[in-house]
């Protein structure tokens, strides 16, 4: 099978000009192009292979330089890869998504269920809001904060720092990740005993028994989650005044006065996004949200 080199249209093997522009067909076009599509597969077949054999690579170096920041988080590793601190912000964003969508998701399916045994068709009234959508707003929100922080204590430190540092902000990302890695063992324990709990919650309701010694449990599993979290943002905000605990300031001032004014930096713009982005947006959705569940009762009854 040959094609016209001019408007490429399909040939049959004795034509000597296209059928369909005239165009004279040249010697060389008789050669088959059959085997281009082949090898164009196994071209691309090579290159997802790469590809995956990278990403596998990448992922058992970040498990290592994980590793490495768990056993002595303040000795930090200048050849470090650039997305490695990207890597573990991206993660604790991911795992803060999830804490609100699994466990918001498994409460809304237990009262979906528990209302249909009333005649009522939950899924007809309201949507399920712990959906993938919310997981990736709240992602974008999380990250949004992480990055304030980075953003804010580089800036900090390269304002106030009297070192004619060339530190970019890729490598303060994975410094700043270097000291807080060892927190997402605390995160990630924490994610799976509230989703425990909760299904655990969900399951005794569902069978309508109230089992104290299942209760106890439950509500030392939350227990611990809370400690775990404490745990986990007190790492956070320890690693987060590390990064400037190594420098030393302009002004006279003193190190701990550029972390209380970082601090106050952060949350500050933070304040701003949440009362005037956040909590306006959460409002509105909610809004119209239960505005709709409570007109579709009093139609119903």
């Amino acid at each position: 099978m040959k094609f016209c080199t001019n408007c490429g249209a399909q040939l049959e093997a004795e034509d000597k000009f296209c059928t369909s522009c005239g165009t004279a067909v040249a010697a060389n076009t008789a050669s088959t192009t059959t085997e281009n599509p082949e090898n164009k597969i196994n071209i691309d077949k090579e290159a997802v292979n790469e590809r995956v054999q990278q990403t596998k690579q990448y992922a058992q170096n970040y498990w290592n330089w994980v590793k490495t920041s768990i056993q002595k988080p303040f000795e930090t590793q200048n050849e470090a890869h650039p997305f490695y601190g990207m890597t573990t912000f991206i993660l604790f964003s991911i795992i803060g998504a999830l804490f609100v969508v699994i466990p918001g998701g498994q409460i809304f399916g237990k009262f979906s269920k528990t209302t249909s045994h009333y005649g009522v068709n939950t899924e007809s009234i309201m949507d399920n809001p712990f959906t993938i959508g919310m997981f990736f707003k709240l992602l974008v929100v999380i990250a949004i904060i992480y990055a304030l922080y980075i953003v804010i204590g580089y800036l900090v430190e390269k304002l106030l720092s009297t070192e004619d540092s060339e530190t970019s902000i890729i490598e303060y990302t994975n410094k700043f990740a270097h000291f807080i890695n060892y927190t997402l063992i605390f995160s990630v324990v924490a994610l799976v005993i509230t989703i425990f709990s909760t299904q655990t919650i969900v399951n005794n309701l569902s069978e309508g028994r109230s089992d104290l010694g299942s209760l106890n449990l439950v509500v030392g599993l939350l227990a611990l989650v809370v400690g775990l979290l404490a745990l986990a943002s007190l790492g956070f905000s320890t690693g987060f005044l590390a990064t400037f605990f190594d420098k030393n300031v302009k002004y006279k001032i003193d190190r701990i006065y550029v972390v209380v004014i970082a601090q106050l930096v952060v949350s500050l713009v933070i304040y701003i996004l949440v009362r005037y982005m956040i909590v306006p947006n959460a409002e509105s959705y909610a809004t119209g949200l239960f505005g709709s569940v409570f007109s579709t009762f009093d139609n119903l009854f």
